[in-house]
């Protein structure tokens, strides 16, 4: 059987993406979100850093937890609510990203501002500490750890996390939790 006679298997979905709803005709059951919101949408953001959960630049938020982009399959965030950095609930987060000159090169600032504003949505006054823990988890080669704390000082002064400019709600207190769902499991 020749390659070009192999038919992958492929689904049509809906993909919900900062309260716009995006048909999806013909998705490979193994395309990631990552690939489907920057090659079948054209989003600029989020970021593919390393295709494989490691750096953080795909982060986003489904159904109001953060999510690795590059490790969720897209046909698991079908019908659900995806939220990238772009949605307009996390512009004072990306203002004070810029504002604290937090991402000097702007390739991690949109997963910098979804995980700020989600620190902040559980966590109203972390401490230095608290901030570095919460952001470990994003490769940034280009800030130090001080400029993001000073974006994290500026967006809870633009009210990030209490209700003011809330971001996206969901998840419960302690760390950064980044959501991957196994093919076949279903969240409740």
């Amino acid at each position: 059987m020749s390659e070009s006679a192999v038919e992958w298997p492929a689904v049509g979905l809906t993909l919900r993406v900062d309260g716009h709803e995006y048909p999806v005709p013909q998705v490979w059951i193994g395309d990631s979100l990552l690939a489907v919101l920057r090659e079948r949408l054209d989003l600029d953001e989020p970021r593919d850093g390393c295709s494989i959960g490691e750096c953080g630049s795909c982060l986003v938020t489904l159904d109001g937890r953060p999510a690795a982009a590059c490790l969720v399959p897209a046909v698991a965030a079908a019908d659900r609510d995806v939220r990238t950095s772009q949605d307009a609930a996390f512009e004072a987060a990306r203002e004070a990203v810029v504002a604290a000159n937090a991402s000097p090169c702007g390739f991690c600032a949109p997963a910098l501002t979804v995980a700020i504003t989600d620190l902040l949505r559980r966590n109203a006054d972390p401490g230095p500490a608290a901030i570095r823990e919460a952001l470990a988890g994003l490769v940034c080669r280009c800030a130090e750890s001080g400029r993001w704390i000073e974006a994290v000082a500026r967006a809870k002064e633009a009210g990030v996390g209490d209700g003011g400019t809330r971001g996206p709600a969901g998840g419960d207190s302690g760390e950064m939790a980044v959501l991957v769902i196994e093919a076949g499991e279903t969240e409740s």
